[in-house]
């Protein structure tokens, strides 16, 4: 038997039962792990080769408002990091209910869904060069982004009792940290301390070795 065990897996893992531990997780943990929110935010980002694609301003933020309706809510909200890259880039989002249905369609589909809403607020822009879409909700070892706060709980004393340890298990994540939850340098920070604190037992225990 290991003497100390982390686990770093996404609270999406966790709430889909996909690993089994011998023995149960006590009730505590497991209402913690059942109970906190954990959402799906994807991404596509397109990339043009010509520099005189970017027809779009010069904002990082570009917002397209649109009527009340059934996509008013899809690829709406759009980064532009163009500047930083060197390149034409657009990076749009599609969060919860859209992001579901946007990992059942093909990678043409949500490009062709992105550019109509692109065209809307900029009517000659042309086909990105090239493109990368995210699908975290149907990547297993994953299985959405990140922890997010609901209303009714205490998600600081949530995310204390998810990185509490069970005997020898130690938890660790970004839904484990109450500031910087959602975040990766939250994660690595909380994998940090679970690893300090693992040699801190371990070291005490065989000290008299």
């Amino acid at each position: 038997m290991a003497k100390a065990v982390l686990v770093t897996v996404s609270l999406g893992v966790l709430k889909a039962g996909n690993i089994k531990f011998t023995p149960s997780l006590p009730d505590w943990k497991q209402e913690v792990i059942d109970g906190m929110g954990f959402g799906l935010l994807d991404k596509c980002v397109m990339q043009w080769d010509n520099p005189d694609a970017a027809v779009w301003p010069e904002e990082e933020w570009i917002e397209l408002i649109t009527p009340k309706g059934e996509n008013s809510g899809k690829w709406t909200t759009f980064f532009n990091p163009s500047s930083y890259k060197g390149v034409p880039m657009i990076v749009g989002w599609a969060a919860a209910d859209n992001a579901r249905y946007m990992e059942t369609q093909t990678d043409e589909e949500v490009q062709s869904d992105m550019m109509a809403k692109l065209k809307a607020m900029f009517p000659s822009i042309t086909p990105p060069g090239r493109y990368i879409i995210t699908r975290w909700g149907s990547e297993e070892n994953v299985l959405g982004t990140y922890s997010f706060k609901i209303i009714g709980r205490d998600f600081s004393n949530d995310s204390r009792l998810l990185q509490k340890t069970v005997e020898n298990v130690w938890f660790a994540g970004e839904a484990t940290e109450s500031v910087w939850y959602g975040t990766v340098n939250g994660a690595f920070d909380s994998g940090r301390a679970a690893a300090a604190g693992m040699l801190e037992v371990l070291s005490a225990s065989t000290a008299g070795w």
